[in-house]
């Protein structure tokens, strides 16, 4: 008797029937068009994205990489100001701090939360050898990072914020969608993000019309005003393009829905892991789940038993800032290198079907019965 396929981690080009043939619809609209960049596709998305999240503003990008350059820049924030960035993030966001001419200021995390709190925030900016003047707070895997509490310390100091969304697209704290709440938020539309395109793209958003609102739509596209005119420094040539904006669109009415089948995986496997005595990552009532995050300090262990179940697995974040050299010397964050070597996620997306949902789970709840060592 021949093996189950694999359970992906990821699986962007399942897509649900009605969905799958909204896009396609899309597509054909877009090629059959004469505008295939900064056209209305464009702006039909960022009006529906800016009104889905509550923001006064959107504006497309090439990626969500680029979001967070063109946000951290539209600030106008002196050369080489420290900006305080998530020391398990990938490194995402203090790359973009590099490229808008600022100076990463690594921040350690809670261990519960994964996430930097107010007294990680505090320490990193008093141990600073540069003046700081912005934040990036973070909302990894689908869940919200202590944003309003984040948000008061900052305005005390005087500080721009800046929130990185890139996996949290449907995620409100209260009634507020994040990315509204900072001075900017950005999103990723990689394909395997809660909200996916069929390439790359990103969004800049902003809760409140502003002049950095306008430089950063000005910014995507070389810093010109008028056109090939460069008017402000710091522009880069990062268009969401036409084909990508009709595909988001497409698939925006469908966000919630597909967040709402990520949150009842979640729930399965969280309660399997539970069981399994591993600790599960995320609020089961406000995530959106684009990971499923479980930690153990057997976790190599862990993934080869669900590897060789046939369960795809994954690291976020397998190393932390100070491990990186092209970010230069970063400062120790002890808390956040002992859970990059303890997180693994699991799959956890909505085209995954009951059965291989139940697989992960059986799987989770049989190592528990061994011995991890």
């Amino acid at each position: 008797m021949s093996a189950p396929p694999p359970v992906p981690l990821a699986a962007p080009t399942r897509l649900w029937p009605d969905e799958a043939a909204a896009v396609r619809q899309a597509v054909a609209a877009v090629i059959d068009s004469e505008r295939w960049i900064l056209g209305p596709a464009v702006a039909g998305f960022e009006a529906a994205f800016a009104d889905y999240v509550g923001a006064a503003d959107c504006g497309g990008g090439a990626s969500g990489t680029d979001a967070l350059i063109l946000a951290l820049t539209c600030f106008d924030l002196p050369a080489a100001t420290g900006v305080l960035v998530p020391a398990n993030d990938g490194g995402f966001a203090a790359m973009a701090a590099l490229r808008a001419g600022l100076t990463p200021i690594a921040m350690d995390v809670e261990h519960r939360s994964l996430l930097p709190g107010i007294e990680n925030a505090e320490a990193a900016w008093r141990s600073s050898t540069h003046e700081v003047r912005a934040m990036v707070v973070t909302h990894p895997h689908g869940d919200a990072a202590p944003i309003f509490a984040l948000d008061a310390w900052r305005r005390e100091r005087g500080l721009v914020l800046i929130e990185d969304c890139a996996q949290a697209h449907g995620l409100r704290v209260g009634a507020q969608h994040v990315g509204t709440i900072g001075d900017a938020g950005t999103f990723s539309f990689y394909p395997t993000k809660n909200l996916g395109a069929v390439g790359d793209g990103g969004a800049v958003v902003f809760g409140q019309a502003s002049q950095a609102a306008e430089r950063a739509r000005v910014l995507r596209q070389y810093g010109w005003e008028p056109a090939y005119r460069i008017a402000y420094a710091g522009g880069l040539n990062s268009r969401l393009d036409e084909l990508q904006a009709a595909v988001l669109s497409a698939r925006l009415r469908f966000l919630d829905a597909r967040n709402q089948r990520r949150r009842q995986i979640a729930d399965h496997l969280r309660t399997a892991a539970q069981s399994a005595g591993l600790s599960a990552h995320g609020e089961p009532l406000t995530t959106v789940a684009h990971h499923l995050v479980v930690r153990t300090p057997q976790r190599d262990a862990l993934a080869g038993h669900l590897a060789d179940a046939g369960i795809q697995t994954a690291i976020h974040y397998p190393t932390v800032l100070s491990q990186m050299p092209g970010l230069g010397a970063m400062a120790e964050t002890p808390v956040a290198r002992t859970l990059s070597q303890e997180v693994l996620s699991l799959p956890c997306f909505p085209e995954l079907n009951d059965g291989e949902v139940e697989r992960v789970g059986a799987s989770l709840a049989a190592w528990s019965q061994e011995d991890p060592s």
